[in-house]
């Protein structure tokens, strides 16, 4: 199991969010509030559960010690993930609920000989929302890949687990063979 961070979903959602930061009115999300705050929200419910499963895929198996710290280290780095996503995802309703509460402005910061630079401040909710939601539909694929990796683990270990078994199950059937008798007459030719 591994999960590769990948710089290129943060470069991209910078991109997004400078070119969002000179194209986009400060209010631009403005009207969408509630729906993106619900897309997120969604999102929000999916990692939770998640990082629940991933802390709880690691049973013993037949895997070795090292082969468990291995896997455990692997999990890890999923937690985080799921937890990062997780984090990202409550910034940018943080970014949205005090956008929509300074009705998308920073009047109340005031620059005393550059009255423009106060509308440029404002450009910093699009900006800011825009990487967010950038780079949390990027990330989304490694979320996914790092669900059907915690899957692979559990068919692995169920796999063992089932090799095991079958094993044991076998040998107790040898050993219900060697304990049958067999009747007296058993291989005596009958006249």
């Amino acid at each position: 199991m591994k999960i590769r961070l990948a710089a290129w979903e943060t470069w991209i959602a910078a991109a997004a969010g400078l070119a969002a930061a000179f194209l986009m009115p400060a209010d631009f999300y403005g009207s969408a509030v509630s729906e993106i705050v619900t897309v997120i929200g969604f999102l929000i419910a999916a990692f939770v559960p998640a990082m629940v499963l991933a802390a709880t895929a690691l049973r013993a198996g037949g895997f070795s010690v090292r082969k468990i710290h291995s896997l455990g280290r692997a999990i890890r780095r999923q937690i985080d993930l799921f937890g990062g996503l997780f984090l990202y995802s409550l910034a940018a309703c943080l970014v949205l609920i005090i956008g929509k509460i300074s009705d998308w402005s920073f009047s109340f910061v005031t620059i005393p000989y550059l009255p423009k630079a106060t509308s440029y401040l404002a450009s910093v909710y699009p900006a800011a929302l825009t990487f967010l939601l950038v780079f949390l539909t990027l990330r989304s694929f490694a979320f996914i890949a790092g669900i059907g990796s915690l899957l692979s683990l559990t068919v692995t270990i169920a796999e063992d687990e089932a090799i095991a078994r079958d094993e044991r199950a076998g040998a107790h059937a040898d050993d219900d063979l060697d304990n049958y008798k067999l009747p007296d007459q058993y291989g005596t030719e009958l006249r």
